[in-house]
């Protein structure tokens, strides 16, 4: 099985321009929050780009690792590497979640505060 090269890259810069934006969404609210005398919600879509990193680290190491030796893989092996990447991407989809979530408690904390 190949991956689709384009689709990858792609799909990595995707990835890290979320993480940036996050990360940079983060630090606003952090600066927004000495105005309404709030504390520690920045903190939240920190740790929802923590979990976008941990996605990406984790797929491309699916990529890099399992995707070529599901190429080459004989039938004694097919059904435990496609177990394997499986495996890998229900974790980058709980990932994912995750970081969503995150997210999105940091905004709805913030307009909640900011709204009293």
């Amino acid at each position: 099985m190949r991956a689709d090269i384009p689709a990858e890259i792609l799909f990595i810069v995707a990835i890290l321009l979320t993480i940036v934006s996050l990360f940079v969404f983060g630090l606003i609210v952090k600066r927004l929050l000495v105005l309404i005398k709030g504390k520690g919600i920045w903190i939240f879509p920190i740790i929802g780009s923590l979990f976008l990193l941990v996605l990406a680290v984790f797929h491309v190491y699916r990529m890099l690792f399992y995707f070529p030796l599901l190429g080459t893989a004989g039938p004694a092996d097919l059904f435990d590497l496609i177990i394997g990447s499986l495996s890998l991407s229900r974790i980058e989809s709980f990932l994912l979640l995750g970081s969503g979530l995150f997210s999105l408690v940091g905004g709805v904390l913030y307009y909640t505060a900011s709204s009293r």
